[in-house]
């Protein structure tokens, strides 16, 4: 057994268990762009500490965002399976997950908002989700589900209409976040209203190349 595969003496993994926990609740509400010494702070532990065990944020983030990235890929996966018996109930429903885990979370909001500049660790989760969204609304069109001209790169525009809400409204951002999913679902459902404008191209070309 070398070094790193031995378990941490019990204060050890008390400092590494109160770092982990303070970082989880300052990445939700405050995002990633915090700094180790905050952190240090919010666990009461010292700068040395944190250090010893993390050699920056992102180092950091990719602990915390592990398990939340996974569930993102996994439950994009799910929807676009579960679409093949009932579209609308599988689309919608993860559209409001989505939206809600944005909202609980700034740090994964920010992540999946930008993928490039995420960690390389997040990478496999996101294309994981973008390849099932395609497929999702591949299959909810088919169904006759959601609208036809619906593009999946709306769920972007989604995201980042979601964000924008999450970031201006203060502590009634969960409900107004809520409240924007259903104005939009109405909206993605509508077969009978004019035609929408083109997404833009780029995004166009990035989900056919899945490199989103």
């Amino acid at each position: 057994m070398n070094e790193s595969e031995r378990p941490l003496r019990a204060d050890a993994q008390r400092n590494r268990d109160a770092i982990i926990t303070a970082a989880r609740r300052v990445f939700a509400v405050e995002g990633g762009s915090v700094t180790l010494e905050h952190i240090a702070e919010e666990a009461g532990v010292g700068v040395g500490t944190i250090y010893r065990r993390f050699a920056s944020v992102d180092d950091l983030l990719v602990v915390v965002l592990e398990e939340k990235m996974a569930e993102y890929a996994d439950r994009s996966e799910l929807a676009a399976e579960l679409a093949i018996d009932d579209a609308w109930a599988a689309f919608s429903d993860y559209v409001e997950f989505v939206l809600d885990a944005q909202a609980a979370d700034r740090a994964f909001s920010a992540t999946i908002l930008d993928p490039r500049a995420a960690s390389e660790v997040f990478r496999d989760h996101i294309r994981r989700a973008l390849a099932a969204t395609i497929l999702l609304t591949e299959r909810a069109q088919a169904a006759g589900a959601v609208r036809p001209d619906f593009h999946h790169s709306d769920f972007y525009v989604l995201l980042s209409a979601n964000a924008g809400v999450l970031s201006g409204i203060g502590r009634h951002a969960p409900a107004a976040s809520r409240r924007l999913a259903h104005y939009l679902l109405q909206s993605f459902r509508r077969v009978d209203s004019a035609p929408l404008p083109a997404p833009p191209p780029g995004w166009m070309r990035a989900g056919t190349s899945r490199d989103r």
